[in-house]
């Protein structure tokens, strides 16, 4: 009896340790799926920013290369957000009216009514950039054959404006609805056009030039800074709303 008690005495005092290092074992498990999990999602993610990244490269307009990637993380340096295409901004399309050709747009601070952001609203700085969201579901327009709507570009400066640039959104990739871009000098104006020709998104709502979309806010008067050029500073040679359509109409 001495010895079985002695055995029960030893069970009791190790059955909650074998408890404690068994749910620790169930712990490390679940933790280390869940690492597997969030890298291959990671990786596929990269692949497939790698991938639309190669593809965009190729179809660029002559002179004008699209932004690097889509700006989800704040700067390491700095609180301001990159600037750069948002996959975590939509618009609210009931909230804006279709001044565009074909497209909807939304253009202002980071807690603009009309955005509906995916994660927590980043801090913009309401005196060198602004929030921008696009779509052309509602605006009456039949998608052209091979589109899947309007999708962000990348965005050029000419002179004091900013020029956002919309494409033909392609299927297996998510569209491009939102975006930060740099706020225009002093006077400059925000304008939507066409990545190329064929695009039938961001004309003005007659079909004739740029679509002129403002400038909200304060009026800046920080300089501008290299790093704001953005896609094509200039402008690109394919730009299908060229400086000789403005003055056509085409």
């Amino acid at each position: 009896m001495a010895v079985l008690s002695a055995g029960c005495h030893a069970f009791d005092v190790l059955a909650p340790r074998l408890a404690v290092l068994g749910l620790l074992a169930l712990g490390c498990h679940a933790s280390v799926q869940g690492d597997a999990k969030a890298n291959t999602n990671g990786e596929a993610d990269a692949e497939l920013d790698a991938e639309v990244q190669k593809e965009r490269a190729v179809a660029a307009p002559e002179g004008m290369k699209p932004d690097a990637q889509p700006a989800s993380e704040a700067s390491t340096d700095s609180k301001k957000p990159l600037l750069g295409a948002r996959s975590d901004l939509t618009l609210v399309p009931a909230d804006v009216a279709g001044q565009c050709s074909c497209l909807r747009v939304a253009l202002g601070p980071a807690n603009l009514g009309a955005f509906r952001w995916a994660a927590e609203t980043p801090a913009v700085d309401d005196q060198t950039q602004l929030a921008l969201a696009l779509t052309s579901a509602g605006s009456g327009c039949k998608d052209p054959k091979g589109s899947q709507g309007a999708s962000y570009w990348g965005y050029g400066r000419k002179g004091d404006d900013v020029v956002v640039y919309i494409e033909n959104g392609v299927q297996g990739r998510p569209l491009a609805q939102g975006a930060i871009i740099p706020k225009p000098f002093g006077q400059g104006q925000v304008y939507m056009a066409p990545a190329k020709k064929g695009v039938i998104y961001g004309k003005a709502a007659d079909g004739k030039g740029r679509c002129k979309i403002g400038n909200p806010g304060v009026t800046r008067t920080i300089p501008v800074t290299p790093d704001e050029m953005g896609a094509g500073a200039g402008g690109p040679a394919g730009d299908a709303t060229s400086d000789e359509d403005l003055l056509t109409g085409r």
